[in-house]
């Protein structure tokens, strides 16, 4: 099954321009902001990334820079000579970005912490039109139920001053990913939805799985691409 990226292209142009990823540590955020600008590139859109996970050094958007440039992807991040700096530094060229209507923008957040720094520019998300996305994967801790989702929803809204707009269920243990886990996600995600009123914006699925589980949910494949100290086999 491939994915249809014209058909991608048209969803997308019916929703804002702005997308802000949040979600706790290990929800998938980077890879699936990494995706996002990939797919949209290739769709004919004008992609930029801002890595806005600025207080946890883990593996966070500017380590793709090279890649995503190579794409044509414009990623807005602190310095390379500070891409490593555990600094809440603001990105150059942000408002530019931002408030240029030719970008469709993907931004990486972090959890509650990470937040905070959106809080310096929510009027300017809010002006130029944002979905916020909160990504869940249930097999990360402080994401396993209902009610933890829901707590780290109110403490990422209270810390940011944005309101979460849509859910991402992301469920995953990488290259151990199972349809069964997926399913589970999609279950406890939708959960949440039905609970806090918001849409299920997506369910992510491996590349592998993509075409094998058959739900009514937009599907939308991730392409691994971030390189773990644990998958070096060599």
């Amino acid at each position: 099954m491939l994915f249809d990226l014209q058909e991608f292209r048209k969803a997308e142009e019916t929703k804002p321009r702005i997308k802000v990823l949040v979600g706790e540590f290990g929800s998938g955020k980077t890879e699936l902001t990494v995706n996002l600008a990939s797919y949209m590139q290739r769709a004919g859109m004008t992609a930029a990334v801002i890595d806005m996970d600025l207080v946890k050094p883990y593996f966070r958007t500017r380590e793709h820079r090279t890649r995503l440039e190579a794409q044509g992807v414009t990623v807005v991040a602190p310095p390379l000579k500070l891409a490593h700096a555990d600094l809440p530094i603001m990105p150059p060229d942000l408002t530019r970005v931002l408030a240029s209507p030719e970008y469709r923008v993907v931004m990486d957040v972090g959890g509650a912490k990470a937040a905070i720094v959106l809080g310096q520019i929510r009027n300017l998300i809010r002006e130029n039109g944002a979905e916020v996305l909160m990504v869940v994967n249930v097999c990360r801790p402080f994401s396993a139920t209902v009610d933890e989702i829901i707590t780290a929803i109110a403490n990422i809204e209270a810390a940011s001053g944005l309101a979460v707009t849509g859910l991402v269920s992301n469920t995953n243990l990488g290259a151990e990913t199972t349809a069964q886990q997926v399913l589970e996600g999609l279950r406890l995600t939708q959960q949440v939805a039905d609970r806090k009123g918001l849409p299920l914006r997506w369910l992510v699925l491996p590349d592998w799985l993509f075409g094998k589980i058959d739900v009514a949910a937009p599907l939308l494949p991730l392409q691994p691409m971030t390189q773990y100290p644990w998958d070096d086999n060599d």
